[in-house]
């Protein structure tokens, strides 16, 4: 839900107060993002599936029933991770979308004739 202009001129005099007493501090939170930027959160997102695939595998070798918990949870977790990442996107601008999705395009192009000639 957007501000109001009176609540946005009240953000922007906190903020400017803010530079005024603390300048390290104002600059040092405004650096620090809490949250994951897209790109980490998809590399974690991609790991953390990998992660669970070894799991999956190694759960098929000993048969323990905690590690295909585990390893399916792994998995689930990493796929969230990416899918937030790419709904982030909708917030990117148009050219950003436009290349994501020529990325994409190139890679399933590529996959399409790996697959083709074997």
């Amino acid at each position: 839900m957007p501000l109001s202009d009176h609540e946005q001129r009240i953000l922007d005099e906190i903020e400017k107060n803010l530079y005024q007493e603390d300048p390290s501090f104002a600059h040092g939170v405004r650096r620090r993002s809490p949250r994951l930027d897209k790109r980490a959160r998809a590399r974690l997102g991609i790991i953390t599936f990998l992660i669970g695939f070894a799991t999956l595998i190694a759960f098929f070798i000993a048969g323990s029933l905690f590690l295909g918990v585990l390893a399916f949870g792994a998995m689930v977790a990493g796929i969230v991770l990416v899918a937030g990442s790419f709904g982030q996107l909708a917030g990117a601008s148009r050219a950003q979308r436009v290349r994501v999705t020529q990325l994409l395009s190139q890679w399933e192009e590529r996959m399409r004739q790996r697959y083709k000639r074997r």
